[in-house]
């Protein structure tokens, strides 16, 4: 992920995401997961499973500083 200043500029002051946004989030993202997740291997949607895998790693480091 990039940093906010390379994204926004230098000496820009990004507002964060509130705590409880993030939890809904990542909530909805796990239950959907664990629906995926519930069918056999064979069947099931191994790209869609790998796109919500990766929102939930987005949504877990979102207000996460990086040096």
């Amino acid at each position: 992920m990039k940093n906010n200043s390379y994204l926004y500029g230098e000496g820009v002051d990004v507002p964060m995401i509130s705590h409880e946004v993030i939890e809904a989030r990542l909530d909805l993202l796990k239950a959907n997961l664990e629906k995926l997740l519930d069918h056999s291997y064979h069947t099931r949607d191994g790209v869609r499973c790998s796109a919500v895998i990766k929102a939930i790693d987005f949504w877990e480091s979102i207000n996460k500083k990086e040096i």
